[in-house]
């Protein structure tokens, strides 16, 4: 994984951020975000990206950093709200996705999400985002969970090397197929 930065005074909401410490790996997750004070997260207030970025960083240290910021990924594509609309689709989801992300970071630059439907079960999104490739690996498994109801694949592009698996591009390009 490539070390995480973001301009300085970059924020994000605390309404996601408990996904960082309650998902599949939290017993591995969590204690380094505590260790970074990102504990008795308020859904309400505003938090240093740098701080979650720092602990990021450490958990690239441990061995399970891809199955780790999967298992966050997954969790908040689970549990992000999409307020106004009560039964959000995957192609709303895909749709909004930078909308949502811009609206949870302030304070700076933290990179954008593009989605673009390439075929009637397949989408295509483009991640420049201060956050891990696999963490936005995970949100999108986590919305085919929550949105589809038939197996789906999530990949990254085979011809375009992603950030933190080497790739030397602005941004890493991640699909999703179903059936």
């Amino acid at each position: 994984m490539r070390n995480l930065t973001c301009p300085p005074g970059a924020e994000t909401i605390g309404q996601n951020l408990g996904a960082f410490i309650d998902n599949l790996q939290g017993s591995e997750t969590a204690p380094i975000m505590k260790k970074h004070g990102l504990v008795d997260i308020d859904p309400n207030t505003w938090y240093p990206a740098n701080m979650i970025l720092d602990a990021f960083n450490e958990m690239a240290k441990v061995t399970n950093t891809s199955a780790n910021m999967t298992a966050i990924g997954m969790k908040v594509g689970q549990i992000v709200p999409f307020f106004g609309v009560e039964n959000p689709t995957l192609e709303h989801a895909l749709s909004v996705w930078n909308d949502i992300y811009q609206g949870l970071h302030r304070g700076g630059d933290v990179g954008k999400i593009r989605a673009e439907k390439v075929g009637d079960k397949h989408w295509k999104t483009y991640h420049s985002v201060i956050y891990p490739d696999d963490m936005s690996y995970g949100v999108l498994y986590g919305y085919g969970r929550r949105f589809l109801k038939t197996s789906f694949k999530v990949f990254y592009d085979p011809d375009v090397k992603a950030r933190d698996h080497g790739g030397t591009g602005n941004e890493t390009i991640i699909h999703i197929t179903w059936e």
